[in-house]
């Protein structure tokens, strides 16, 4: 499949810092808490769990410790040993790196929970990317996927302040009908679906003076008087993310 938006090269630099930090790693997932408890129920230690797309692993780690279960990360990134360390710090002796690329690999193994976290949207042909994670679901199993939103006034913001990076995502697969749409295609339960978070501050570039004044703004607006509302009333034009978890019949 040739329709992917990033390189393998982009994704090894991007990545490029050091992950390896428990308080870190418990300070970035934890966030999230209350829609891993959603996902998750009912754990053992004889239970399985994989990642899409999972380097540098920290989403994968702390799920894998905090729940008490196996993960395993499928990337294609060459850099294991940066994922073998995030294990290793979360205290994760039991856990499998497959080191493929998702678009053509095929597994022959299926997992009772099933996620990927910012993923799809980095391809062309998104649907197909989704259709791909039903292979990897036991039945009874959930799938959680989590993409960014930058649609609606997001959109504007990022052209002004981060346009590389807006451009190495697919817009199109930012709306809940996508998720909807997939459940239908594969009878599949929707658990959660919605957006969430405040708005996304944070960009990937150098800012000229122009653009200092624009993060500058935003960031007075949104990070003391905004984001507390949205953390509470998501929007698609502000909120940072889509989240979905789905269970298999």
């Amino acid at each position: 499949m040739s329709d992917k938006l990033t390189t393998q090269q982009y994704w090894e630099t991007y990545y490029g810092n050091n992950y390896i930090n428990k308080d870190r790693i418990i300070n970035v997932c934890s966030y999230y808490d209350s829609f891993w408890d959603m996902f998750i129920k009912d754990p053992n230690e004889k239970q399985s769990i994989i990642e899409i797309g999972g380097f540098p692993g920290r989403y994968l780690a702390y799920l894998g410790a905090k729940y008490n279960i196996k993960p395993t990360c499928l990337d294609y990134n060459s850099d294991i040993a940066e994922i073998e360390g995030v294990f290793k710090v979360m205290g994760l002796d039991n856990h499998t790196i497959i080191q493929q690329d998702f678009t053509t690999y095929k597994t022959s193994v299926t997992y009772d929970y099933v996620m990927s976290n910012g993923f799809i949207e980095h391809f062309k042909d998104f649907d197909t990317i989704l259709d791909l994670h039903v292979d990897y679901m036991k039945d009874h199993s959930k799938l959680y996927v989590m993409i960014p939103n930058m649609r609606g006034y997001i959109r504007f913001y990022k052209y002004l302040v981060d346009y590389k990076n807006l451009k190495i995502h697919n817009l199109k697969c930012m709306h809940l009908k996508v998720f909807k749409d997939f459940a239908k295609r594969h009878d599949l339960k929707i658990k959660y679906l919605s957006y969430y978070g405040g708005f996304p501050i944070g960009v990937h570039q150098k800012l000229n003076i122009f653009q200092k004044l624009i993060f500058k703004a935003h960031r007075l607006l949104f990070k003391f008087v905004l984001n507390p509302y949205l953390m509470k009333h998501p929007s698609r034009f502000f909120s940072s993310s889509i989240i979905a978890i789905f269970e298999k019949n």
